[in-house]
């Protein structure tokens, strides 16, 4: 199947729709500023992302969410430590600084995360393309980078070679925070919800 820009425009308004969406959740139930932007999407080869991972060197917190129904998918957030420190202070309303390793508390706050950003791409899926769409319980891990993308992403299935990627930035309370949001529709799925809309492939 031939993906080209136009497609690839039509799935990004919804993404960025939805993204937008749980920006605002995420707000909320942190009671502060808190804003996932969308920066880019585009076609990546496995290989290309999977050597990009294994250059950053950073000890990360990763949520993987499984997408079950006519549509399958799987979404991966990751967030340097440091980051998942700060969340894991704004999920318990204590001073930023005082979460100091990443522990029971800090899954539960990357888990929350992924389960907001989860839920509202798949409202999105569901009301703008006409899908049956149910996310599973989210699996979070510690680790660098590279071994996440690995375990989170190939030992959870992952067969194929080329898939989407969303360059996002992550700020809370004016405090940019690196991270890495994919979302990977598999390729047979990503021509369903383009058709449903009446866009040829």
């Amino acid at each position: 199947m031939n993906i080209d820009i136009n497609h690839l425009k039509v799935f990004e308004v919804m993404t960025r729709l939805s993204i937008d969406r749980a920006s605002r959740a995420l707000s909320k139930t942190l009671k502060t500023g808190a804003r996932i932007a969308l920066s880019n999407i585009y076609i990546t080869d496995l290989s290309g992302a999977t050597e990009k991972m294994n250059e950053d060197a950073r000890e990360m917190a990763g949520v993987m969410v499984n997408f079950h129904g006519n549509v399958s998918c799987k979404l991966l957030f990751m967030l340097p430590i440091e980051g998942t420190l700060i969340l894991t202070d704004l999920f318990l309303r204590q001073p930023i600084g005082t979460a100091n390793q990443f522990d029971e508390a800090s899954e539960s706050a990357i888990q929350e995360v992924g389960n907001i950003i989860a839920a509202h791409i798949c409202n999105a899926l569901v009301s703008n393309f006409d899908a049956t769409l149910v996310p599973l319980p989210p699996i979070v891990h510690n680790d660098f980078a590279g071994v996440l993308f690995s375990s989170l992403l190939m030992e959870q299935g992952m067969s194929e070679e080329s898939f989407l990627l969303i360059d996002t930035s992550f700020k809370i309370l004016k405090t940019e925070l690196d991270c890495y949001l994919f979302l990977i529709p598999e390729l047979n799925s990503f021509k369903k919800l383009i058709d449903s809309l009446g866009v040829c492939v």
